[in-house]
């Protein structure tokens, strides 16, 4: 089975240029479904629903991308860690430092969100940028190695 990437959705739009709007979510969630097929991925998007979410943390199925908008009161970076102890095998896409490192711990390799959004749009990464985590093994590093 692939290995799983969590996104830090909001983090990656800022890294692609764009703001935080329902159209650039959208035309993210395009873009990542087409990657995702392509690659045979599965990919889980995570946004803030910080002051106008639910009482519980929406998802919504879109093919090989799963979209989670946090709780009330919740921040992607909380659901992001805490999702990764239950999925160590996996890779955060992120620029948050908080993120990687709680990620990190449980596991996870990082890939910052300016290099895959380089991959996203079919560009090799920013010169000294897409470090992904040091001690990125096993499935994780031949996923990393296969971007």
């Amino acid at each position: 089975m692939p290995v799983p990437i969590i996104v830090d959705g909001y983090n990656l739009l800022y890294a692609r240029g764009e703001s935080p709007a329902p159209a650039t979510r959208a035309r993210l969630v395009t873009d990542l479904v087409g990657w995702a097929r392509t690659r045979d991925r599965r990919v889980v998007l995570v946004f803030d629903a910080w002051a106008g979410g639910t009482r519980e943390a929406r998802k919504e199925a879109h093919g090989p991308v799963t979209v989670w908008f946090t709780r009330t009161g919740e921040r992607a970076d909380a659901f992001i860690v805490r999702w990764v102890g239950e999925h160590a095998e996996a890779v955060v896409v992120t620029s948050d430092r908080a993120v990687q490192q709680g990620a990190r711990r449980r596991g996870a390799a990082i890939l910052d969100a300016e290099s895959f959004a380089a991959r996203l749009e079919g560009e090799d990464p920013p010169s000294g940028a897409g470090a992904a985590s040091p001690r990125a093994r096993g499935p994780q590093a031949a996923w990393l190695r296969g971007l």
